[in-house]
């Protein structure tokens, strides 16, 4: 099985939550021992703005899914995400859409990670920075 299926059936595994449910997506590719995937999000016409294109929350929830899920490849934990610094790089088109994220640095305490996102017409569209925080293991 590659690790990309691997990670696709440990998250199929587990409970949705509601708002996860809202973001359709599929492991394309997964690296556990550096914490980097890509994921393929699909279309989600409910997602569109003003101005035919998806709306900056929406886009920032898949960006918040990447880092949450490179993070996860690595540590096999869900790490609540205490900040998201995401930049617009341009509109984001509305369609199915591709995201990598990856660990910068992984520490006792806090996960640095990057991501990017492009839209439908392959553009980049958001770049973004995320810390999560590792709560304390007690034995």
């Amino acid at each position: 099985m590659s690790k990309a299926a691997e990670l696709q059936a440990l998250l199929d595994s587990q409970p949705k939550s509601d708002c996860a449910a809202l973001i359709p997506l599929s492991v394309e590719e997964a690296d556990f021992d550096i914490g980097r995937v890509v994921l393929r999000f699909a279309p989600q016409p409910a997602f569109e703005n003003y101005h035919g294109n998806v709306q900056g929350g929406f886009a920032v929830a898949m960006v918040d899914a990447l880092v949450s899920i490179a993070a996860y490849a690595k540590t096999r934990a869900w790490l609540p995400t205490v900040e998201i610094k995401s930049t617009f790089v341009a509109p984001m088109m509305l369609g199915e859409s591709r995201g990598e994220a990856s660990i910068i640095k992984a520490g006792r305490q806090l996960v640095f990670l990057e991501a990017k996102l492009w839209g439908a017409d392959g553009k980049l569209a958001v770049h973004a920075t995320a810390t999560a925080f590792v709560p304390r293991r007690d034995s």
